[in-house]
């Protein structure tokens, strides 16, 4: 089982296994209240179990809680949310 954890002392999301063993991070800027998602990695050894995609959603979902737009930056992250209607409410301009 892996868990995700908002961190927001260290302005992220990310994957552990249950031993605590960090295995990914989506992290973000914080600049005005919008959240500028710059970087987005996964373990090599724990690629293609969509972690990644479980770490953003975590990450918009706590920016909607908390009233934040998000910027992607990050390749994965601009691929994943922008066209995409789902997040046209948490996209900044």
């Amino acid at each position: 089982m892996i868990n995700y954890i908002y961190e927001a002392d260290r302005n992220r999301v990310a994957a552990y296994l249950q031993d605590g063993t960090e295995i990914g991070e989506t992290t973000y800027i914080n600049r005005d209240g919008v959240w500028i998602a710059n970087h987005s990695y996964v373990n090599p050894a724990h690629r293609g179990k969509k972690i990644a995609g479980y770490m953003l959603e975590l990450l918009i979902e706590t920016a909607r809680e908390q009233k934040h737009k998000i910027k992607p930056f990050c390749p994965y992250i601009v691929k994943a949310m922008e066209g995409n209607e789902e997040y046209a409410d948490i996209l900044a301009d």
